[in-house]
């Protein structure tokens, strides 16, 4: 009976920023700027391949930061390192987005906010809550000591997650069996633990007309960093940034293996009578009905007035009447109004044949 595939260890949540964004990035390594999002945490500024990543590409400790400046528009960090130091560019997507940047980076890891910044009222009081929270961050390490005993330390700070989910703790024929397990539905690469003594290991599954093609890669584990043993080594600085270069390299035929979870409820029933077993499936509640809202009714349409033929003026003598009479009176009061034009039209003519 072959041994079970050990399980993948559990997705570790990506740590809070205190300020993130999408930048162009361009280290020692980087032959050209690339697009990373970047998130700063305290004296921590990781690089990521997308926002909902949580292994960084890469991380800079800002402790070692000498200078921050500002290049042909280009951000410019110097730390120390060995030799020359290092520098890493930034481009922010505009200037006021570059000048965040600098405000957040020389803040946290000078812990005070510069005063040569250019930016807005409501930017410089976002630095303040950011730096009071990082100070209070930084200022209890550990819970109050109560007399006669020692003080107890906190719950430390989830650190930077630097190990790939795709990583898991098996030998190369386990690696191999859960690749073969995964085919079709997941992806067709692992990371683990190097037979070599040292670094790590990567486990790639393909099929061409038919066949499979099982390959195993060398990843070697050098000061700061990683060397893949390839025809043409290439050196990387963290696990997530060796995935990358495969899956760059390879135009995306390769990919890590992701954990699969089920997002529906699913167990098995047995009938209490035949005890026959049944799958069965947790059924959503059914939705309830939109409120209607208190107090307001739909408006009853006004009706349109009613138009009324002219009329002559009513005289004092009383009540109008209706039916034939009103006709009567209606038409008698039109013929002496037409008499009297008549009258006045003849005596016009009179006048003018004078």
């Amino acid at each position: 009976m072959a041994p079970p595939v050990p399980q993948p260890r559990r997705d570790r949540p990506r740590p809070q920023h205190t300020y993130e964004g999408f930048v162009e990035k361009r280290g020692p390594r980087d032959q050209e700027y690339r697009r990373v999002w970047a998130g700063l945490r305290g004296a921590t500024l990781a690089f990521y391949g997308h926002p909902w990543d949580y292994e960084p590409l890469e991380v800079l400790d800002l402790g070692e930061l000498v200078a921050v400046g500002a290049e042909r528009g280009d951000l410019v960090l110097r730390l120390r390192g060995r030799g020359q130091g290092q520098e890493v560019m930034l481009k922010a997507e505009s200037w006021e987005a570059q000048e965040m940047w600098r405000a957040f980076i020389l803040t946290m890891a000078e812990m005070k906010v510069p005063t040569d910044l250019v930016l807005l009222p409501g930017h410089l009081f976002q630095l303040l809550d950011a730096l009071r929270e990082e100070r209070d961050r930084r200022a209890t390490p550990a819970s109050p000591a109560t007399p006669g005993c020692p003080a107890t330390p906190s719950a430390p700070e989830p650190p930077l997650p630097l190990v790939p989910s795709c990583f898991f703790e098996v030998t190369r024929t386990e690696a191999e069996r859960l690749l073969e397990q995964s085919a079709g539905v997941g992806g067709n690469m692992v990371l683990r633990p190097g037979g070599h003594g040292q670094g790590v290991s990567v486990t790639t599954r393909q099929e061409m007309n038919g066949t499979v093609l099982l390959k195993h890669y060398r990843v070697k584990r050098v000061d700061q960093g990683y060397v893949i043993d390839v025809d043409t080594q290439h050196r990387c600085s963290s696990l997530a940034e060796v995935v990358q270069y495969f899956v760059e390299s390879s135009k995306g035929s390769l990919q890590p293996l992701h954990r699969e979870y089920s997002s529906r409820l699913e167990f098995v029933e047995t009938d209490g009578e035949n005890g026959e077993e049944t799958p069965g499936v947790l059924k959503p509640p059914p939705a309830a009905p939109a409120p209607q809202p208190r107090g307001l009714t739909a408006p009853t349409p006004s009706p349109r007035p009613h138009r009324r033929a002219l009329q002559p003026p009513r005289g004092p003598q009383g009540p109008p009447q209706s039916g034939a009479v009103a006709e009567e009176q209606s038409c008698v009061t039109e013929q002496g109004v037409v008499e009297e034009l008549t009258q006045k039209l003849q005596l016009r003519r009179a006048l003018i044949g004078d």
